[in-house]
């Protein structure tokens, strides 16, 4: 979660290019009990450390029923209830009016041979100014002498009003680089002003402990594998406390056990996979299944 979104925007690609998996589909399985069962399917309220915007979000909403907040989309989106002090909630929200904001475009010069202006440490900026600038800044190329002169990268985020009260980049730029791990690096700033949406959140609770939760998932989303075939099985027995990933695309078994998953209500799903409750051979497990390519639609 993240109040703020933020995007390396030629960043990402490069990292993007650089992953990625053949994999034509997935299958996990962990064995759970009631606590763990109910954690997989929750989200925590961290508790460590001071909370980031999002956070102070959930919080809020859980401890005085409701919770105001700004920006572009929704800080907190989230399907699945939130844990806390061994309570679980569901936060809903709606849309509630506009607020005014600014749109900020950060560019960073990675390998200037020189840098004039006023310099920041990056641990003197405000936290508003770190949160957008962290991510670009620990994924600078090792290899700088390959990057043409200029800005190299660029990050995007979005200020409420009272991001840029505090901020010394957005609206007004007070500094022209940031000293960051011993280097230095220019950064030109800017800033538009735009309408953000106000979000209104409430929670609700769902359940009053672990055992409360587990059972109400049980009731509503276990299901069983049996019947299987020798070769189901094999995919099954080899998803047990790992991931088993199908290589090719022509899987009879996983694809059998993707018509059986999709043929009972997960707990979460997307159009690439879902999670699932499944008793197996008299255990409990809690069930990630990568349609990959096996996903048809019905």
């Amino acid at each position: 979660m993240r109040h703020r979104t933020v995007i390396a925007l030629a960043l990402v690609a490069l990292i993007a290019g650089l992953s990625g998996c053949s994999a034509e589909g997935s299958l996990s399985l962990t064995p759970v009990d009631d606590r763990a069962l109910a954690e997989a399917a929750s989200h925590p309220v961290p508790t460590d450390g001071p909370p980031d915007e999002d956070e102070r979000v959930v919080r809020r909403a859980i401890e005085n029923g409701t919770a105001t907040a700004i920006g572009e989309d929704p800080p907190v989106d989230e399907a699945l209830p939130f844990r806390h002090d061994g309570r679980f909630y569901a936060l809903d929200y709606t849309e509630n009016g506009t607020a005014p904001g600014y749109d900020v475009g950060i560019r960073i010069d990675f390998n200037a041979s020189s840098v004039d202006g006023a310099v920041v440490d990056f641990d003197e900026l405000p936290a508003v100014d770190r949160d957008s600038l962290e991510f670009v800044l620990s994924q600078r190329p090792p290899d700088r002498d390959d990057l043409e002169p200029g800005y190299d990268f660029g990050v995007g985020a979005i200020y409420t009003e009272s991001d840029a009260e505090s901020s010394v980049l957005a609206p007004t730029q007070e500094y022209d680089a940031v000293r960051y791990e011993g280097e230095v690096y220019a950064v030109d700033v800017e800033t538009e002003r735009t309408e953000l949406t106000v979000y209104r959140y409430e929670a609700e609770p769902v359940a009053e402990s672990h055992e409360a939760y587990a059972d109400s998932l049980r009731e509503r989303h276990e299901f069983e594998l049996s019947g299987l075939s020798d070769a189901e099985r094999t995919v099954v027995e080899d998803a047990l406390n790992d991931t088993n990933y199908i290589e090719d695309g022509d899987n009879q078994a996983f694809d059998s056990l993707v018509d059986r998953f999709r043929a009972h209500e997960p707990v979460e799903e997307t159009d690439y996979g879902g999670s699932y409750v499944v008793s197996y051979d008299g255990r409990l497990y809690w069930a990630e299944m990568d349609y990959g390519s096996y996903a048809t639609d019905e």
